[in-house]
């Protein structure tokens, strides 16, 4: 059995060296869209070896047509792509086009859960194969593998536990479409289906109503991606990546700052009367912590503010 591979990402990096180890791929695709992380991917596998096809969003269909003729797969395994596939392609290979979604379906549909599930506090997140249907992320689910979110999980520590966990999910396929074990093809139950979308600037903006745990929640989920959660100090951006919810009540709007001790701690009222400690924020001048920070002359009173509207239609 041979599979070709679809990747985009460095979330599917341990998964594709785990099948380019058991010498089961028969093609590699990359799209070719100039960001970052396709290029950190072409990195890799250039290091590798590997000469992937290069996939363009016009003439996609006609180029994955050829490429599934020459390669000949069992199946073409997705890890991550910024595009839709064109339906009439998906049913070529035998065992159709498998997409690994590094999230739980149907509740968590969209192109970056893992920001969301965060977000919401979720105990665990999943890498997801499911078998790729006209809609985004919908069609039978084959193998679902739940991974745990550890209290103080960041975005980037949960993305590299599921791109380790992936390396199981895809043994686990591949076994089945074996025939060794069986796959439940499982459809989704769709009134159970959320889509979330991409993260916009409001999403990490800061609201200092909110109690001091979702903002910590919010603070882990945009770390590091976004380079922190967002507000305002003096009318100037400030970049919140690391929020500690403490057990302390106070009676002082949202967003005050309530103790400023240098080189010590940072306290800034949350909703309910509760506190939120700044374990570390980005400044244009830099990294500090929160005691760093107030050495740098902010007093008791001050106030960090919510983005205003001009802000919040800014880019991430």
């Amino acid at each position: 059995m041979r599979v070709s591979v679809i990747i985009s990402s460095r979330l599917g990096w341990p998964l594709l060296q785990d099948l380019l180890g058991q010498d089961v791929v028969a093609g590699v695709a990359v799209p070719a869209t100039g960001n970052e992380e396709s290029g950190q991917v072409a990195g890799l596998l250039a290091q590798a070896g590997l000469i992937p096809l290069q996939l363009t969003r016009a003439g996609l269909a006609d180029a994955l047509t050829d490429w599934i003729a020459a390669t000949q797969p069992t199946a073409v395994l997705v890890l991550t792509f910024p595009w839709r596939i064109p339906a009439r392609v998906l049913g070529l290979p035998p065992q159709g086009f498998i997409n690994f979604h590094f999230a739980a379906l149907p509740g968590y549909r969209g192109p970056e859960p893992t920001f969301w599930q965060l977000r919401n506090g979720e105990p665990a997140g999943a890498v997801t194969a499911h078998r790729m249907a006209e809609g985004f992320d919908t069609g039978p689910v084959l193998v679902a593998t739940p991974v745990p979110i550890a209290p103080h999980d960041t975005f980037g520590l949960h993305r590299g536990q599921l791109a380790l966990a992936a390396v199981g999910t895809g043994r686990q396929l591949l076994a089945g479409l074996r025939d060794e074990v069986p796959l439940p093809d499982q459809p989704q139950d769709e009134a159970a289906a959320r889509y979330w979308p991409r993260p916009g600037l409001a999403d990490v903006a800061l609201d200092w109503h909110e109690p001091a745990e979702a903002l910590a929640r919010l603070v882990r989920a945009v770390n590091p991606w976004n380079r922190g959660a967002l507000t305002l100090l003096r009318g100037q951006p400030l970049r919140v990546l690391g929020l500690t919810a403490r057990p302390e009540t106070v009676a002082a709007p949202p967003g005050t700052i309530v103790l400023a001790a240098p080189g010590q701690a940072l306290l800034v009222a949350c909703g309910g009367g509760e506190v939120a400690q700044l374990d570390m924020v980005a400044l244009d001048e830099g990294y500090f912590t929160g005691g760093q920070l107030a050495g740098l002359g902010l007093q008791v009173g001050e106030v960090l503010a919510p983005l205003s509207g001009a802000e919040r239609a800014a880019p991430v």
